[in-house]
């Protein structure tokens, strides 16, 4: 006979990943988990395939928020969205801000030692739709200006990926979500400029 739940599936993964957030995937261990997200051991192991498939869970939860709630306004968008993503990096209280950083990068800096395919996978298609939404707001800009921007979309949105990349390095760092404050200046003054150019 199987085991009852003692959990929501949606609110163990959402607790999931605010501990993997805050902590990390190696610093927490399994017994922490049962502590922190109500599922217990042999459900972390039987339904999610142990900790890292739970963390998996944990790190499509996070990118599919982000992706509809802050990434999906650059789709049909352009330079001032992208202005808007940025700025809500060092924002207080705004869901991209957070003085734990950034779980994606997070996970890809921890992961550099456990060298998981799983984790590395997940982290790189994250950053594959976040520079397709970038490219795709840059696309409608350059449109916008009859193609005679004075930048190629290809070329600046991984440049973009990677100022977000240093932006939640520097909060997770400083454990502060406005550290990266100074870079956002930098970025958002390029790009307002790119966008009144004549």
């Amino acid at each position: 006979m199987p085991r009852p739940k003692s959990y929501e599936r949606k609110d163990a993964i959402e607790k999931a990943c605010h501990a993997f957030w805050e902590h990390g995937f190696q610093a927490l261990g399994v017994r922490e988990l049962e502590q922190l997200t109500g599922i217990n051991q042999f459900a972390i192991r039987s339904e999610f395939g142990g900790k890292e498939g739970l963390y998996l869970e944990a790190l499509h939860y996070y990118g599919d928020a982000a992706i509809k709630a802050k990434m999906f306004p650059m789709k049909d968008g352009d330079i001032k969205d992208i202005i808007d993503f940025m700025e809500g990096l060092v924002t207080p209280g705004s869901m991209t801000s957070s003085a734990h950083g950034c779980l994606i990068v997070n996970t890809g800096i921890e992961n550099a030692r456990i060298k998981s395919s799983r984790l590395e996978e997940a982290v790189n298609a994250y950053w594959d739709t976040l520079e397709a939404h970038f490219r795709q707001a840059l696309d409608n800009e350059y449109a916008r200006r009859n193609k005679t921007a004075n930048f190629i979309p290809a070329d600046l949105a991984p440049a973009l990926v990677s100022a977000v990349m240093g932006i939640h390095a520097r909060n997770r760092a400083q454990r502060d979500q406005t550290a990266g404050r100074a870079l956002v200046t930098v970025i958002c003054s390029m790009l307002s400029d790119l966008r009144t150019e004549p």
